[in-house]
């Protein structure tokens, strides 16, 4: 039997990349826990308003004004990147591009 860690081939543009089995599986298990998170604050938000005294003068900021697209959406955006991303079917092996970058 070989010393050498099972691996499995993956493509990522255009280039052959291996990955043991064991980092794989790792990522993998970090992927769903950072997805489930992910999807935790995403409900919480749903079934909330907004958040009360973020501007420290009492008032709601509605969670439309600090999520992608709103008026102070650098709240929030890295995490609708991050949770689209999670989401993303990405069968390429490639990270998905996320808003900020194709505004760049």
């Amino acid at each position: 039997m070989s010393d050498t860690p099972r691996s499995d081939e993956m493509e990522v543009n255009g280039h052959a990349h291996y990955l043991s089995l064991e980092l794989a599986r790792t990522l993998e298990r970090e992927l769903a826990v950072a997805r489930k998170g992910l999807e935790a604050v995403e409900s919480l938000i749903n079934e909330s308003r907004g958040v009360s005294g973020l501007h420290l003068n009492g008032d709601l900021a509605p969670w439309d004004e600090l999520r992608t697209g709103g008026r102070v959406e650098e709240w929030l955006i890295a995490f609708d990147d991050a949770l689209n991303a999670a989401r993303s079917p990405n069968n390429t092996g490639e990270r998905p591009e996320t808003r900020s970058e194709r505004t760049a």
